[in-house]
């Protein structure tokens, strides 16, 4: 399973997540903070602020983030690492090494801890900087790195030596000969809980499995651990990433959330009512809507309006009913939900009854308003909302519900709907965009939602279009595939669609080909990026952590394997 592609590995608690490089040094560890969205303890270099908006220096520091030369820990000369791992819900990650003959090992500790630099390909609102300076504080065998700044502080055991202060840093040497095992446990407090002293017992991590398995697995341990972080009692932010973008999209976590409740796990299910709780009750909306995105904290990032945004927090909260019978405690749903159904008919446009957006779902600024995605992920979510019992549990009516969807279906088939397929964009003018993007989902899924049939002629137009060469997203060749002007390459959200539209047209051969790409394309610990893109000499993964694209692979893999991916549709 790609063997081509290496990445660091990453382990989590759900509190605090850590990512290590192949010679066991310690690139991150971070977590959540109650002012700065998250803060992590890092040996990068502060990204310029003058780069900001430029595509190519944000890639390029992202890239150092692999980097063990980048570590903030280090131990040399260099030792076997065993492995780390962490108690879920504690918030510390212990390393075990195995240090050989001889003597003169040194721990080295450098590094900032600070937020982090949320480096975006598309800027809209940069942060600013904190004003942090990281200071080490030495104790024995315990070293303390905080910042005064950030109310938080990172502390870090050695199971055996003494720290010492040196210039930007501290060291311990590890004394003695002979082959022995030492334990390096660092825990990280940001404001939202003490770290427990005690160091957790030792568990070596479990292998992750080959092919499509192993893809799924890991997608649910990196959300489990790495990316559904506790923000507060009974509240789980879910992230994009825990380290180029620790931030909150309404769409990458309705996706990690799907896939909790495709694992039917009692833990994964809660994490999703925890979830929802944090994105109803924590997350700030300015005039009622959820953001492009969101610090961990709630507080909105980017201030950008995309039509998706606003209706997956629905179709979440519907998912979760379905899994349970039930609602999330602890909110006042009648009032809550009713309230955000109002902005969201608000945004429809009166003359053309189509909702808007700014940017499409790569976070690009779009040529005309009206995506053919957002109006069939609006009837989506007006339709999963009206079934039994749930408007009378959100104190919504069944047949307002189902009105709005046959309005939106009407303004589908009015302005959409162009020359036998669907456009991409309208302006609801006369002006067309003739496109498909690999992150373009609603459009994908429309036959399994109900939306269309498996056979209609006109959405089979649409995706013949999708993967052709007129399509602009689309990489052509043997080893082509959709992608996105975001990213020009072949993406593997791309793939995950190439593989449903081949499953809804019955075409086995196809699915199998998709899926087999997929098992190609991931990373050696299974995680899948954003894109293979071809520089001419060799194919390149690009963005190392991204949880989209193994969340939804898992959640539809899972759903359909069970024999469960019907249960998305609404007929």
């Amino acid at each position: 399973m790609g063997p081509a592609f290496d990445k660091p590995l990453d382990v989590g608690t759900g509190v605090v997540c850590a990512s290590f490089g192949a010679d066991g040094s310690w690139l991150s560890i971070g977590r959540l903070h109650p002012r700065w969205g998250f803060v992590e303890l890092n040996g990068l270099p502060p990204f310029a602020e003058s780069d900001r908006g430029d595509p190519a220096a944000t890639r390029r520091y992202r890239g150092l983030m692999t980097s063990p030369r980048h570590a903030w820990l280090r131990v040399e000369p260099g030792v076997r690492s065993v492995g780390a791992s962490g108690q879920p819900g504690a918030p510390w990650v212990t390393q075990r090494l195995e240090v050989g003959q001889g003597t003169g090992h040194v721990v080295r500790v450098t590094g900032r801890l600070d937020r982090p630099a949320l480096a975006e390909i598309t800027e809209v609102n940069p942060p600013a900087p904190t004003g942090a300076r990281t200071e080490f504080h030495v104790e024995g065998g315990r070293l303390t790195i905080g910042s005064t700044a950030l109310s938080a502080t990172a502390t870090v055991d050695v199971s055996e030596g003494r720290w010492k202060h040196t210039e930007g840093g501290a060291e311990l040497v590890l004394e003695g000969g002979g082959s022995r095992t030492i334990h390096i446990a660092v825990a990280l407090e940001s404001a939202l809980g003490a770290p427990s002293t005690p160091a957790p017992p030792w568990a070596l991590p479990e292998d992750v499995p080959g092919g499509l398995e192993g893809i799924v697995e890991r997608a649910l341990t990196y959300v489990r651990s790495c990316t559904a972080l506790v923000c507060a009692p009974g509240e789980r932010a879910i992230l994009t990433d825990h380290r180029i973008l620790p931030l909150s999209w309404t769409r990458d976590a309705y996706f990690q959330a799907l896939l909790l409740l495709a694992s039917g796990t009692p833990a994964d299910v809660a994490a999703v009512g925890d979830h929802l709780r944090w994105l109803w009750r924590r997350c700030e909306r300015p005039e009622g809507r959820w953001m492009r995105s969101h610090h961990g904290n709630g507080r909105p990032k980017d201030l950008a309006f995309q039509a998706d945004q606003q209706l997956y927090p629905f179709v979440e909260l519907a998912d979760y009913w379905n899994a349970t019978g039930q609602l999330p405690d602890g909110l006042e749903w009648d009032r809550m939900v009713p309230e955000a159904w109002r902005v969201v008919l608000a945004a429809l446009d009166p003359d053309t009854g189509l909702i808007a957006t700014e940017e499409n779902a790569a976070d690009d600024r779009i040529e005309a308003p009206f995506t053919a995605g957002s109006q069939v992920l609006l009837w989506y979510a007006a339709t999963r909302l009206a079934q039994a019992g749930l408007p009378a549990a959100l104190g919504l009516e069944q047949d307002g519900l189902l009105s709005t969807a046959a309005r939106v279906r009407s303004a589908f088939e009015r302005h959409i709907v162009n020359g036998g397929r669907w456009s991409y964009a309208v302006d609801g003018r006369g002006r067309t965009v003739d496109y498909h993007d690999a992150n373009e989902f609603p459009t994908a899924l429309a036959p399994i939602w109900g939306f269309c049939s498996r056979d209609d002629p006109r959405w089979l137009a649409t995706m013949r279009y999708a993967f052709s060469s007129a399509n602009p997203a689309m990489v052509a060749g043997p080893d082509g595939g959709l992608g996105s002007r975001h990213t020009p390459g072949v993406w593997p959200l791309g793939l995950i669609q190439a593989w449903l539209v081949s499953r809804i047209r019955g075409d086995a051969a196809a699915a199998t080909s998709a899926l087999r790409r997929l098992e190609d394309a991931a990373f050696r610990d299974g995680m899948l990026p954003e894109a293979l893109v071809d520089d001419g000499t060799a194919t390149i993964p690009v963005r190392h952590w991204f949880a989209w694209p193994g969340a939804a692979l898992g959640a539809l893999w899972l759903l359909d394997r069970d024999g469960r991916l019907e249960m998305l549709g609404t007929r």
